[in-house]
């Protein structure tokens, strides 16, 4: 063993003499030992062997949202042990878009393995883990909550669509949507009118029809510490029982009148000749409509306010298909001139009086829930439906609610022009290497990665 000094420090050295053929003489091998202690001892320099270069930069951040944002402790207050589990799969659906059977594959490259480490996402835990977060205690619970936490008491907005399945349950039923027949359950979500969030979710059986949900959403919510003051709800819950319930609750509401209702036709007729005046045009975007306000009484003893309106484009288009086809359907000039009188109109009805410049701009706040609904079927991958039992079910639809509620907050908070999917490939190249002692050393970051980054440090907002 041979001594350096260097810059005041002692260093051990094991030499060995090893013979050079080509020169002909012996050369001294140095394998450096470790710095030597006071007492003569050494402290032995250890080589770290790198193990593996995994996927770092999705989950790393997706991760990191859910830390500063709360959520991943609202769900370890409780789901407790199965958190890690929950997130990890979260993560999967919104990095990898695929079947579940192939989480366990995408775990093993990805950071996620280390960040949750004894995670397992194996077909088997997968669906033991759906059934777990099925549970109707934990659904609850964790939505008192969440409910707390995430309602800004600002209104909600209420929707429904259609999920086709095949599984063998009550819940699949045959339905009718879209012009089709067929097995399905129904999914409904409720929205945060203020923040545009998701809040709550329920589901019922595919022959149930929307109008008979209502109230019963309204009261699950109020179970739930939620007090509701106003709403926005589509024309499939527009019905007498309904408005009536909700004016009995103090809740106001917006919603379309169906046009097949005689006071869908009452009020066209009324204002069939003073509609179309230069004073009722209100510009929407692009678009330009004519709407006049209607003082009404809704079912002789609730007071409220029609909203008739007449888009000038889509008039235009139907009109122009009315006439086409009048002849070739032989339809005579009087049924002709009625169905001209109904082209592009539509009745929105309020027990608020709303500025009619303001009208539309409330109403389409409705385009926020079909936004969620198509995140959830193309982008979480909500179908198809491959499970049986109703808690596995309720299992999905909550794994699928955390990934539409993380997507929707991660896209709050990305730079302008960012979308999600491309943060998300962006990210992906971003690349650790793990080393045999747990060492995780990560790849320097791109600009486009760590604008992303910081994006999500500075600006995330708190569950």
């Amino acid at each position: 063993m041979t001594i350096r000094y260097k810059n005041n420090g002692r260093y051990a050295y094991q030499t060995k003499n090893i013979w050079n053929k080509e020169k002909k003489k012996y050369q001294t091998k140095w394998t450096y030992l470790g710095k030597t202690t006071p007492t003569g001892t050494f402290k032995k320099a250890h080589t770290k062997q790198e193990k593996l270069c995994l996927n770092y930069g999705d989950t790393h951040t997706l991760n990191t949202y859910c830390e500063k944002s709360n959520l991943k402790t609202l769900l370890q207050n409780t789901h407790g042990n199965t958190t890690n589990q929950i997130l990890t799969l979260t993560f999967y659906k919104l990095t990898q878009q695929g079947a579940m059977q192939h989480a366990q594959t995408w775990l093993e490259g990805n950071y996620a393995n280390q960040l949750y480490k004894d995670t397992d996402l194996s077909t088997q835990k997968i669906t033991k883990l759906l059934k777990h977060i099925g549970n109707e205690h934990l659904h609850r619970e964790f939505f008192k909550q969440y409910l707390q936490k995430t309602y800004k008491k600002q209104g909600i907005i209420i929707d429904s669509t259609a999920l086709p399945n095949n599984i063998s349950f009550p819940l699949t039923t045959f339905g009718h949507h879209d012009g089709k027949i067929e097995k399905e359950t129904k999914l409904l979500m409720v929205v945060d009118k203020e923040t545009k969030n998701p809040l709550y979710f329920r589901y019922m059986a595919g022959n149930i029809v929307d109008v008979s949900t209502l109230k019963n959403t309204v009261k699950e919510l109020s179970l739930m510490g939620v007090s509701v003051d106003n709403s926005l709800i589509d024309a499939g819950y527009c019905s007498e029982d309904n408005l009536a319930h909700l004016y009995e609750e103090k809740i106001s509401f917006l919603t379309r009148l169906p046009a097949g209702r005689k006071l869908f036709s009452e009020l066209v007729s009324k204002t069939v000749s003073t509609l179309q005046s230069p004073g009722n045009a209100v510009f929407f975007g692009d678009r330009v409509l004519y709407i006049e306000k209607v003082p009404i009484v809704l079912y002789e003893k609730f007071g409220a306010f029609a909203y008739v309106c007449c888009d000038i484009s889509r008039r235009a288009q139907e009109t122009v298909k009315l006439l086409k086809t009048a002849k070739e359907d032989k339809l005579s000039d009087v049924e002709v001139s009625e169905r001209l009188g109904r082209l592009g109109v539509f009745v929105l009805l309020s027990s608020m009086d709303v500025g009619v410049s303001e009208v539309l701009s409330l109403y389409y706040l409705r385009g926020v829930v079909e936004e969620i609904f198509k995140v959830s079927k193309c982008c979480v991958d909500l179908l198809p439906l491959r499970v049986h039992g109703e808690e596995a079910f309720r299992g999905v639809l909550f794994l699928n609610f955390l990934a539409v509620v993380l997507y929707r907050g991660f896209q709050a908070v990305l730079p302008v022009g960012v979308s999600v999917e491309s943060a998300l490939l962006v990210l992906r190249n971003w690349i650790c290497k793990v080393f045999d002692d747990g060492t995780i050393l990560p790849a320097e970051p791109t600009k486009k990665q760590r604008l992303i980054l910081e994006a999500i440090e500075n600006t995330v907002g708190k569950f």
